[in-house]
């Protein structure tokens, strides 16, 4: 048998093999390196999608509270919080359970409900009118500041404490900022949102009632609806439906209509109510106002009461004309108006529910719901009491949702 001597080189293959084993393990190492590196940054671009989808539903779902609540006066703007947040629902707000499961008492209900935003999720919001040096561009270092200049609706100079959380220049535009931050990964927008208007529809009659009678034995035309009619849901046979002492009194048409449909839906309402509550100044009443002047004036009252208006004063302009909306209760006008009145007679009555005194005038046309009753006195001189006025129903509006004002989105930086 052959021996081998101590300077044998046999033992060099151990030695290959350990040396390949090691370049094995450190590009085994290096590939684990770039896989661990490439999933990690896969992760953070899938958290930062993740924190921008949010930061947009952030700021459209706050889009949605001002569609619902304008803060169109100084009131809205004292109401409205500084910054919303998720950490607790707020008036207002963008509700923390409808958003990011991690925010949510009811993850499931959420709308974002993957693994990023189940937990470690934070977000806010900012809501502050488009003037001053802010009125082109959002910037965070004048956000808080006093604003002033001149409202585009009323023409009047105004100044705003900062920070202005109202549309104090009534162009009916605010800055929403919203910032989320999903796992430490922050995304943060800005928009100009606009309240858009909505023409609403409304029977284009001059008068539209239950019943009505005219208080005056005389020649003098007392009704005039010249270019439109007379609806009334009571029906021929019925005892003093349409009572007037001479045809000269009321020379239009009369309709008789008893499935004649009300003037406004209960949603219609609510969006005028909506309307007043957000006018600057504010022209929602719970008790019976002092003018009647506006835009929109809601009148939200008990059904027993009886508003009185013998002021003798003139409200509102042939062209620049309102509506008076009283959900419940009577109205006695002795008054010029140029507009449409609207009682929605809630409290159902069949007695007089609008009642014209001497010398008032209505330009542009009166609508009653259910059986409610029309008394109409005389107007001044030889006016009627009440004309028909096309103009006072082109322009009747509300406003519906708050849409994105176009090349306005911008990402601000994280922080």
């Amino acid at each position: 048998m052959r021996r081998h001597g101590p300077r044998s080189d046999e033992g060099s293959v151990l030695v290959l093999a350990i040396v390949l084993m090691a370049i094995m393990l450190v590009l085994g190492m290096s590939a684990f390196a770039l896989v661990d590196t490439g999933q990690q940054r896969a992760r953070g671009q899938r958290e930062r999608e993740t924190a921008l989808n949010l930061t947009e539903a952030v700021l459209y779902s706050q889009g949605f509270a001002l569609a619902q609540t304008w803060p169109g006066n100084a009131a809205g703007g004292v109401a409205m919080p500084a910054s919303c947040s998720s950490a607790a629902a707020q008036s207002l707000c963008p509700d923390p359970n409808t958003l990011a499961a991690g925010n949510s008492s009811s993850p499931a209900s959420a709308n974002f409900t993957n693994v990023d935003a189940s937990s470690n999720v934070s977000w806010t919001t900012r809501i502050r009118d488009n003037g001053g040096t802010i009125s082109d561009a959002f910037v965070f270092s004048q956000v808080d500041a006093t604003q002033s200049g001149t409202n585009v609706a009323t023409g009047a100079a105004y100044t705003c404490p900062g920070p202005c959380k109202w549309d104090a220049n009534g162009d009916l535009k605010l800055w929403v900022q919203a910032r989320a931050v999903v796992r430490d990964r922050a995304r943060n927008v800005v928009a100009l949102l606009k309240r858009e208007q909505f023409a609403e529809s409304f029977a284009r009659n001059g008068v539209t009632a239950g019943s009505f009678e005219t208080t005056n034995s005389g020649n003098k035309m007392i009704i005039d609806v010249t270019g439109s009619q007379i609806v009334v849901r009571c029906p021929l046979t019925q005892q003093l439906c349409t009572q007037f002492a001479k045809a000269s009194q009321v020379p239009g048409i009369v309709v008789h209509d008893t499935a004649y449909p009300p003037a406004m839906s209960a949603a219609q309402i609510e969006r005028f109510m909506a309307v007043a509550q957000s006018a600057s100044p504010s022209t929602y009443y719970t008790s019976c106002p002092a003018s009647l002047t506006g835009t929109v004036v809601f009148i939200d009252l008990p059904q027993a009461t009886n508003c009185s208006d013998s002021n003798g004063a003139t409200y509102n302009s042939a062209t620049d004309t309102g509506i008076v909306i009283m959900p419940r209760g009577t109205l006695s006008m002795k008054s010029d108006f140029f507009g449409l009145v609207y009682m929605a007679n809630g409290q159902n009555a069949s007695t007089a529910v609008l009642s014209l005194g001497g010398n008032a005038m209505i330009t542009g046309g009166v609508a009653i719901d259910g059986p409610g009753r029309l008394n109409a006195g005389q107007g001044s001189g030889n006016t009627p009491s009440i004309r028909f006025d096309p103009r006072a129903f082109n322009s009747l509006v509300s406003f519906g949702t708050t849409g994105l004002v176009q090349n306005t989105w911008r990402e601000l930086p994280p922080n």
